[in-house]
C-alpha cells in the first residue's frame, strides 16, 4: 500500500551510515537507511520495515530484500515472516545512467510473545475491580510496558472504571506488540463519542443527561462549525473551532509540535473542523485526527492535525499540524466508521469542480482511495457553503445516503449519494431542485430510518427562514412539492441540524437563548414530528449559526436494556426481543404478557419470546431479566389490534352478466383488491367487469398491519345486448318515460324502485336498470336524464274589472326572457292583451329549448263602491230638495248618523233609501251646516274592513 499520507507511523530515520552493520558496498557509497527492524505481526500486517533511499540523484532502484522478496520503489516496505540476519541489496541508477550496489546486513528481531489468556471484551458489576495482564503465565524478559490511557509502566493494571484500555509491550530489541480490552461497567451507559457539544457563543449541552443539559463553561465563541470527542462512555477529551483545542478541562491544548500555530480552520466556515478517531492495530482510540476546512486569504484548505491522548497525563497533546490534504476545498467534511473493521471514511469535496475527496483511516494511516467526480461542480462561493451529512445505515442494503447541501442564489440544490461504507464507494443518486434563493439553503440531517431529510433555509433583508421536511420515500416529481414545513420566521435566522444519541435532531437559532428540537424525526406530520422553537436552553449562553460536526456514528442512539415488540394482531404471534442488561454477561429472562402477575419460568433462551392474543385491547407487558450484577424490571404497554375477519366470498363466481359486484361483507378499517399483483379498489366493494382471479383483504391498525384475506375466481358469460338508449333531457316540470326495450327480458329492476318494463320519470338524474331473461342472463344500462329550462310566467292567477262602468284590464304573462306567446281563446301572440269581458284567459308560452309553459287568469267582473250625498237640501215645502237624498251602489252593511253642532244624533238610518227631512223630534232644524258620518262596507271585498266617511251638509231654508 502506498498512502497518500501517513502521520501516524512516524518513523526516526538514522542519521548515520550503519558502517558496522555493512559488508561489501564500494567505498564513497551511500548506504540506504532501514527502520521498523521487527519480524511481520500477523495480527497488524501494516506494520512493516521500512527501507529508504537517501540518494537524491538516484533515479531507479532494485532491492532484493534477502529472502526472495524484492520492490522497485525508492523507499519500499517489505514484512519478514522470521527473525535474523538478512542480506539486502540496493541496485540504485544515477541520473547518469550509471549504477551502484550496496549490500547491507539488516538484523530483523523477534516479536513479544502473543498476550495469554487475553480477552478483548469484559465485563464486570458496578463496584467490582479487575487486574489486566498480558503475561500471568510469565512475561519475557527486559519487557516494558506502556499502558492506555495513563502511561502506566507497569506490568499489571488494576481497573474499576469502564473504558479502553490497551498495553504496549517492548522487548529489549526494539521489537513491539499491543492488545486492547474494552472494560465495561454493567448497566452503564456507552457509546456516547457524541454526548458532548460545544458551539456558538460559549454554549454546551451534555447528552450524557436525559433531557441534555447545559454546558456553561465551553471556551469556544464561533459562529459556525465546531467539533468535539468524548470516550464511550461520554467523558469529554477535547473540542475544537478549527482554530483551537481545548482539553477536558477547557485548557488549550498542549502542542508538542516545532513551531506551533493555531489549526487553519475559520469560525466563518461551515463544516470548520472534525474530529475522527485514528485507528491503531489493537490498540485503542488515543490518536485523533482533527480535519479543518478554511477560505483564509483566497487559500480554501483542507488540513489535518493529530492530537495523542496518552500524553499530558491523559489530557492530550498536538504531535502533528496543519497538513494540508487538498486545494481548493469547499467547507464541506463529514465522516463515517466502518463497524465491520473499526475503521473511518471522511469526504470532503473540491471547490470548483465536482470532485469528492475520499479517505480511509485504518491502522496503516489515512490513505486518500479515491476522488470519484459525482453531481454538480462547486464553483461559486455560495455553492460551497452548505453542510454535507450521512444518514444511519439503511438496515436492509447497509448502504449509507450522503447529502450535499448546495446555496443559491439563482436556486438552492441539495444532492443526494449513496455510499457503501465497507467499500467506501460513491454513487450518484439525485439532484433535487429546492427552489430560488433567498432564503439560502443550509444545514441538513435525515431521521433515523432514513425516511425524512430536513434541511433549514436563512432568510435574507427580512425574507422568512424555514425548517422544511422531505419525505424520501415519494417520487422524485413529488419530493418538493409535498415538503412540510416545520417553522418559519421573519426575524430569526435558522442554522445548523445536527442529530443528537436522544433521537431527536436539533437546530441552531442564531442569537438564541434556545436550539430548537424535532423531537419524533421520523413522524410524518406537523404534529406528529413534534417541534418545539424553543426545545433546549442553553443557559444563559447564546446559540449562533452552527453545531458540532462529528462521525455520524457519534450522534446514533445507544440501545440497552428493555424489550422491543412487533407484530400487534390478534390471533397472530406477537414477538418481543429483550436487550440485554450488560452484554456479554448472561441474562435470564422471564415475561408476563397479560399484566397479571403471571411470568414465565426464568431462562437464558427467553431473550426472544412469541405471544398470540386473541382479544383486542391494550396490555401492560412485563420483563424481569436477572444477571450476576443486578435485575431489572420493565413495563410497557402494547396495543393489540383485531384482525379482520376472513372477506365473505365464494370461491367462485359464474354468472351470465356483464358485471358484478363483489362485496367482503366484513368491517375492517382498511380494504384493498388486488388483481395480477396491483391494487384495483380500496372499498368494500368492486365492481368487476372482466373475468380473473380477484383478491380481496381487509385491513386493521394504524399501520395497517392486522390482514385477512380471501380469494374469488370470477367467470362472466356474455349475455344478451341491451341498452336503454342515448341519454335524453326533459323540460322542468315535466316528465318522460323511459322504457327497457326487448322482448327476451322478463325482470325489471330500476334503480328507482320500479319493477316494470317502463317508468315516468319527473326528475333528472341517472337512472340505471338491471334486466333479466329467461336464462337468468343479466344485462343493465343507465341513462342520464338531463333538464331543460321551461318558460317562466308570472301572469296573475286574478284580474278585476267593473263591467257596468265599461272598463277593460291588460293581462301580462311577465314571461322570463325570449318567449313566444300564444292567447287562448283570442289567439293574440303578444305578450300583454286587454279584455273588458270576465271569464277565464290562458296563455301557452315557449322557448327555443322547444319547453312549454301555460298559465291562466281569471277576469273578474268587481266594482269598488260609490256614493253621491248632496251638499246641501232646503227642506223648506217648496219642491225640489225637501229631503236629504243619499245614492250608492256595490256596497253593504250601510250606516248613515246626522249631528248638531252639540253633537247630539238628530238623524240615523241603516237604509239608504230612507231620507232626512231636516227635522229633529218633529220640529224642523235651524238652518245650518250638520255633520254627517257614512260607514259600509265593499260588496266584493267582504274581506276589507268596513270604510267610514265624514263630510257635512248645509240646510237651506
Amino acid at each position: 500500500m502506498s498512502p497518500f499520507y501517513n502521520i501516524y507511523r512516524q518513523k526516526i530515520y538514522l542519521l548515520s551510515i550503519l558502517l558496522l552493520l555493512t559488508a561489501g558496498f564500494v567505498k564513497g557509497q551511500t548506504p540506504f537507511l532501514v527502520t521498523g527492524q521487527c519480524m511481520q505481526n500477523q495480527a497488524c500486517l501494516d506494520d512493516s520495515t521500512t527501507f529508504r533511499d537517501p540518494v537524491s540523484t538516484a533515479v531507479g532502484w532494485q532491492w532484493s530484500f534477502g529472502d526472495g522478496g524484492t520492490d522497485a520503489r525508492k523507499n519500499p516496505q517489505h514484512s519478514y515472516g522470521t527473525p535474523g540476519a538478512y542480506s539486502v541489496t540496493l541496485i540504485r541508477t544515477l541520473q547518469n545512467g550509471s549504477t551502484e550496489t550496496v549490500n547491507q546486513l539488516v538484523q530483523i528481531g523477534e516479536l513479544p510473545p502473543t498476550f495469554q489468556q487475553w480477552k478483548t471484551d469484559t465485563t464486570i458489576c458496578p463496584d467490582q475491580k479487575i487486574t489486566l495482564d498480558p503475561y500471568p503465565d510469565g512475561a519475557p524478559e527486559g519487557a516494558k510496558y506502556i499502558w492506555y490511557p495513563k502511561g502506566d509502566t507497569t506490568q499489571t493494571l488494576e481497573v474499576d472504571s469502564s473504558g479502553c484500555y490497551s498495553v504496549e509491550v517492548i522487548l529489549p530489541n526494539g521489537c513491539k506488540i499491543q492488545d486492547r480490552v474494552n472494560v465495561k461497567i454493567c448497566m452503564e451507559p456507552a457509546a456516547q463519542e457524541g454526548s458532548k457539544w460545544f458551539f456558538g457563543g460559549n454554549a454546551g449541552l451534555d447528552f450524557s443527561n436525559n433531557p441534555p443539559t447545559p454546558i456553561t463553561d465551553g471556551k469556544i465563541n464561533t459562529p459556525e462549525g465546531t467539533s468535539a470527542i468524548a470516550n464511550s462512555k461520554g467523558i469529554l477529551l477535547f473540542y475544537s473551532d478549527g482554530i483551537k483545542v481545548f482539553d477536558k478541562d477547557g485548557v488549550e491544548m498542549e502542542c508538542r509540535v516545532t513551531n506551533c500555530q493555531p489549526l487553519k480552520g475559520d469560525g466563518a466556515s461551515t463544516q470548520s473542523v472534525l474530529i475522527v478517531p485514528q485507528p491503531t492495530c489493537k490498540g485503542c482510540e488515543y490518536l485523533f485526527n482533527i480535519f479543518t476546512t478554511s477560505d483564509i486569504n483566497g487559500e480554501k484548505l483542507l488540513t489535518v492535525s493529530t492530537v495523542d491522548m496518552r500524553l499530558n497525563n491523559g489530557k492530550g497533546a498536538i504531535i502533528a499540524q496543519n497538513t494540508t490534504l487538498q486545494q481548493p476545498t469547499t467547507e464541506r467534511i463529514a465522516s463515517v466508521r466502518n463497524n465491520r473493521d473499526s475503521t473511518y471514511w471522511v469526504i470532503s469535496h473540491d471547490y470548483g469542480t465536482n470532485k469528492f475527496r475520499i479517505f480511509h483511516a485504518t491502522t496503516g494511516g489515512l490513505v486518500e482511495t479515491s476522488a470519484p467526480e459525482l453531481g454538480m461542480a462547486h464553483d461559486s462561493p455560495n455553492e460551497a457553503e452548505g453542510y454535507m451529512k450521512f444518514s444511519a445505515p439503511d438496515t436492509l442494503t447497509g448502504q449509507r445516503k450522503l447529502a450535499v447541501v448546495i446555496p443559491g442564489p439563482p436556486q438552492n440544490y441539495v444532492e443526494l449519494f449513496n455510499f457503501n461504507d465497507s467499500t467506501g464507494t460513491l454513487t450518484y443518486d439525485k439532484t433535487i431542485d429546492l427552489g430560488p434563493a433567498p432564503p439560502k439553503a443550509y444545514g441538513i440531517e435525515f431521521s433515523p430510518d432514513g425516511e425524512k431529510m430536513y434541511i433549514s433555509f436563512q432568510g435574507e433583508n427580512g425574507g422568512n427562514s424555514y425548517l422544511k421536511q422531505y419525505d424520501l420515500t415519494f417520487p422524485d416529481s413529488l419530493l418538493t412539492e409535498s415538503a412540510i414545513t416545520i417553522d418559519s420566521s421573519a426575524t430569526q435566522k435558522f442554522g445548523a441540524l445536527q442529530f443528537a444519541s436522544d433521537g431527536k435532531i436539533y437546530m441552531a437559532i442564531e442569537g438564541s437563548d434556545y436550539l430548537a428540537v424535532i423531537g419524533e424525526p421520523d413522524g410524518n406530520s406537523l404534529l406528529t414530528v413534534e417541534y418545539e422553537r424553543e426545545g433546549v436552553s442553553l443557559g444563559g449562553k447564546k446559540s449562533q449559526l452552527g453545531l458540532p460536526n462529528m462521525v455520524q456514528d457519534f450522534s446514533q442512539e445507544a440501545s440497552g436494556p428493555g424489550f422491543q415488540a412487533d407484530g400487534f394482531c390478534t390471533n397472530e404471534p406477537t414477538t418481543f426481543e429483550a436487550g440485554p442488561i450488560c452484554d456479554p454477561k448472561k441474562d435470564t429472562y422471564s415475561w408476563d404478557f397479560l399484566g397479571n402477575g403471571s411470568f414465565t419460568a426464568p431462562s437464558e433462551q427467553q431473550q426472544q419470546a412469541t405471544y398470540t392474543y386473541t382479544e383486542p385491547g391494550k396490555y401492560a407487558v412485563t420483563l424481569r431479566q436477572m444477571n450476576e450484577c443486578t435485575t431489572m424490571v420493565t413495563t410497557d404497554t402494547i396495543t393489540i389490534y383485531a384482525t379482520p375477519p376472513k372477506p365473505d366470498l365464494p370461491d367462485f363466481v359464474d354468472s351470465c352478466r356483464t358485471s358484478i359486484l363483489l362485496d367482503m361483507k366484513i368491517e375492517a378499517e382498511k380494504y384493498a383488491w388486488f388483481r395480477q399483483g396491483r391494487i384495483i379498489g380500496r372499498e368494500r366493494t368492486l365492481q368487476v367487469t372482466t373475468p380473473g382471479t380477484f383478491i380481496a383483504v381487509a385491513y386493521n391498525g394504524p399501520r395497517a398491519d392486522c390482514i385477512s384475506a380471501d380469494t374469488i375466481n370470477v367467470f362472466l358469460r356474455r349475455p344478451p345486448a341491451f341498452t336503454l338508449g342515448p341519454d335524453t333531457t326533459m323540460c322542468r316540470d315535466s316528465s318522460i318515460v323511459l322504457f327497457a326495450n326487448g322482448p327476451a327480458w322478463r325482470e325489471f329492476a330500476w334503480s328507482s324502485g320500479e319493477t316494470t318494463r317502463s317508468i315516468t320519470v319527473r326528475t333528472p338524474g341517472v337512472y340505471f336498470v338491471q334486466v333479466k331473461d329467461a336464462n337468468d342472463c343479466y344485462n343493465g344500462d343507465t341513462l342520464s336524464v338531463g333538464e331543460r329550462p321551461s318558460p317562466v310566467l308570472n301572469l296573475l292567477p286574478e284580474n278585476v274589472i267593473c263591467i257596468p262602468d265599461g272598463n277593460s284590464v291588460t293581462l301580462d304573462a311577465a314571461g322570463v326572457g325570449k318567449l313566444y306567446y300564444e292567447w287562448v281563446p283570442s289567439g293574440d301572440t303578444t305578450r300583454t292583451i286587454t279584455v273588458n269581458k270576465e271569464g277565464s284567459y290562458s296563455v301557452i308560452a315557449s322557448n327555443d329549448f322547444g319547453c312549454v309553459t301555460q298559465a291562466t287568469t281569471q277576469v273578474i267582473d268587481k266594482c269598488e263602491p260609490r256614493f253621491f250625498i248632496p251638499d246641501a237640501f232646503t227642506p223648506d215645502g217648496k219642491a225640489p230638495n225637501e229631503t236629504l237624498d243619499v245614492f250608492g251602489a256595490y256596497y253593504s252593511n250601510f250606516s248613515m248618523k246626522i249631528y248638531n253642532r252639540w253633537g247630539e244624533v238628530i238623524y240615523a238610518t241603516n237604509d239608504i233609501e230612507g231620507r232626512w227631512d231636516g227635522s229633529y223630534k218633529g220640529l224642523k232644524v235651524q238652518p245650518g251646516v250638520y255633520p254627517y258620518v257614512i260607514s259600509y262596507e265593499a260588496l266584493y271585498y267582504p274581506e276589507r274592513a268596513p270604510v267610514v266617511k265624514r263630510g257635512s251638509v248645509m240646510v237651506i231654508r
